[in-house]
């Protein structure tokens, strides 16, 4: 594959059910240390991807590439006309004494009507609306962060590490969100097996210095799969 550097304006991907197209990228910093590395993958419509690999080995880099906040040493990544990403990330980005309602104000630029509207999706209202963000629970904060996504209609959810910090009640309502409310598309980092194995039906394994490997399985068959590939690559 010839090397593309990553523009500023994405290509358009040809099929109308691809919305968002990886090739072969690689990322290397400093002109040293390689971070990813044959790195592709295809997201449809209402597709859904766990991304899998050790501290350090790239995974929200990606994500950062998908987002268009970092650039490529090689490959491309091709956006539809119509993508519309929304960004879930692992740190708070509430500002001190604000309300739920004011962040989804904010961060969305809609009516309080609006933001009201929606966050009554996500069972938020009274002191859990009205009151500091800062006193609700880390369940409840990415409740208000997944409203603030949603406001801004995407069709494609980029999730870093959404179970950290949520209780296992907190973790089985975004279980149940993503299976049977939300139609569209998602990308998930995360360390917690079990929820990836509930929400994920294809596992990209992202290794530093070594060529990413998509299975199209959910994490407990693609455990099976690598292990049979391992055991190959021994005998």
């Amino acid at each position: 594959m010839d090397d593309i550097k990553l523009a500023k304006k994405s290509k358009s991907p040809n099929k109308s059910d691809d919305i968002l197209i990886v090739n072969n990228i690689e990322v290397v910093y400093s002109h040293v240390i390689l971070v990813l590395k044959g790195v592709s993958l295809k997201v449809k419509k209402g597709g859904i991807t766990a991304l899998l690999g050790g501290n350090g080995a790239g995974k929200s880099t990606l994500l950062r590439i998908l987002l268009g906040e970092e650039e490529l040493d090689n490959g491309e990544v091709i956006r539809h006309p119509n993508l519309r990403l929304g960004y879930l990330r692992q740190h708070d980005p509430f500002v001190k004494g604000e309300t739920a309602m004011d962040f989804l104000q904010r961060e969305s630029g809609q009516p309080s009507w609006k933001c009201g509207e929606v966050a009554g999706q996500f069972e938020l209202k009274g002191v859990y609306l009205d009151g500091p963000i800062a006193e609700l629970s880390g369940g409840w904060q990415t409740r208000v962060k997944l409203a603030s996504l949603l406001l801004m209609e995407p069709n494609l959810l980029l999730l870093d590490e959404p179970t950290n910090f949520i209780d296992m009640s907190s973790v089985e309502w975004l279980e149940s969100y993503l299976q049977n409310k939300w139609n569209g598309g998602y990308v998930i980092i995360s360390h917690d097996r079990e929820f990836l194995d509930k929400t994920c039906s294809k596992t990209l394994e992202i290794q530093p210095q070594l060529p990413a490997t998509l299975y199209h399985c959910s994490y407990t068959d693609y455990v099976i799969e690598r292990n049979k590939v391992e055991k190959i690559r021994m005998d």
